[in-house]
């Protein structure tokens, strides 16, 4: 029987490009009914229609279709991946330039600060809903979210607990690599024992116990090696190497110092550690350059094409959702990094916490395994963030502006840089940008 695969999130040229092309290639799901399903139709009509070209030029035995409804889209699926992004380009352009006139320029703002907390604001209520009506309409369901920040959003997704979701991210692509752990020791690939031990929290997480094949510490030979500044300090301080670190800088305010003057603008900015902050014209770009792409290929006369004719995109290779779904369906018995309710995985954070760990992956499900505590000062420093991330949860799904509020005062580049008025003024004016996506704040938003 095939499969049963549902995109929550299927107009996103960052995810379903690179989902259609894995389907196509897999040995396991080649045959899947996808289910696309988006409240954008003329960015889902784009999707679907480069879906279509790809599997009827490839000769393709996968079956896709959209929706507009959710809770149609979810029905009988055996498999729910979700990617969101509630108030596309234009909310995420405030939840850079808005605070950045209160002198905060975060470079992805996504994950924590005022622009983490706004994202999660808008669509941690979405994972909730997408949570209840998979209870009801497909119970058997793994739901997998790449929406962030993941972690709240995963505890968005725990807000129902009978579903088994748990959150996934491109930046463990590097840690589930040999070449590129190789590369940070400086040995080849087989020499690499796989898979390290990973620990930490999303985009604040590291490989902290790592060994060559004859037994030779490899965080030893990394930190030897190390240049780029902010790999090094870490392993020099907490003596584990980091990935995906330019998310490290902004769990550290002290890192956070522009390397240009702002003069109005924040996106498109240098930033220390040769950082460019996150511009929407770029990202604008990517969309038009797929909506391009499904017009020529779609056009009276036009050709064949094939999957070696689509662009890679730029997370393509961290997208590990395919073989988690593969492992699954036909017992691999692998290991894959995943976010998941801590329960001890990590002893020195909490165990409500959503940790980004190594897990077991087979026909019987996803079971994080043990990793061992984290350095102790880095633990601490985390443990902060675990409590943030119960508030942003907590003030997304109950529309509580005193709940927002105190998940501002509890943000720790906001605690760097604002006082006490400014903090309240900055909240209620991304509150205000963001009325049309949070109507669980209608009594506090005009």
């Amino acid at each position: 029987m095939p499969v049963n695969i549902t995109m929550i999130g299927g107009g996103s040229s960052s995810f379903v490009p690179p989902l259609i092309r894995s389907f196509i290639q897999s040995d396991v799901l080649a045959s899947a009914n996808v289910t696309l399903m988006d409240v954008n139709k003329d960015r889902l009509e784009v999707m679907e229609a480069l879906a279509r070209k790809l599997i009827d030029s490839e000769g393709s035995a996968l079956a896709v279709h959209s929706t507009l409804d959710q809770r149609e889209a979810l029905a009988d699926a055996d498999f729910v991946i979700v990617a969101i992004s509630v108030g596309g380009m234009a909310a995420w352009a405030n939840d850079i330039e808005i605070p950045a006139k209160y002198g905060l320029v975060m470079h992805v703002a996504d994950s924590i600060g005022p622009g983490g907390i706004m994202r999660a604001l808008r669509n941690a209520p979405v994972l909730a809903s997408i949570a209840r009506d998979v209870a009801e309409v497909a119970p058997d369901a793994w739901v997998f979210n790449y929406t962030n920040p993941a972690p709240v959003e995963t505890l968005a997704l725990r807000s129902v607990p009978e579903v088994k979701s748990l959150g996934l991210c491109s930046c463990t692509a590097a840690p589930s690599s040999a070449r590129w752990l190789a590369h940070q020791c400086g040995v080849e690939p087989e020499d690499i024992a796989m898979p390290p031990v990973v620990a930490g929290l999303n985009h604040c997480a590291g490989v902290i116990e790592l060994r060559l094949r004859d037994g030779t510490d490899g965080l030893a030979l990394a930190r030897e090696r190390a240049s780029e500044p902010v790999v090094k300090w870490a392993l020099e301080t907490y003596g584990l190497l980091p990935y995906c670190w330019q998310h490290w800088v902004e769990f550290h305010p002290q890192m956070q110092r522009l390397e240009e003057p702002y003069e109005g603008r924040a996106q498109g900015i240098r930033m220390r550690y040769g950082i460019t902050t996150h511009d929407m014209d770029h990202e604008r770009g990517r969309v038009q350059e797929y909506e391009d792409l499904v017009r020529a290929w779609t056009a009276p006369g036009a050709g064949a094409v094939s999957l070696a004719d689509l662009p890679v995109g730029e997370e393509e290779e961290g997208i590990e959702v395919i073989e988690i779904m593969e492992a699954i369906v036909a017992n691999r018995n692998e290991t894959h990094v995943v976010n998941a309710v801590n329960n001890g995985a990590i002893p020195n954070l909490p165990a409500h916490a959503i940790v980004e760990v190594n897990a077991q992956v087979n026909a019987y499900g996803i079971r994080p395994i043990h990793a061992g505590p984290l350095p102790e000062a880095l633990a601490a420093h985390l443990r902060h963030y675990v409590a943030l991330q119960q508030h942003m949860v907590k003030a997304a799904l109950t529309g509580d502006r005193q709940a927002a509020l105190h998940a501002f005062l509890l943000e720790p580049t906001v605690q760097a840089r604002l006082d006490l008025e400014q903090i309240e003024a900055l909240l209620d004016e991304l509150l205000e940008a963001n009325a049309e996506h949070l109507p669980q704040f209608s009594a506090h938003v005009g």
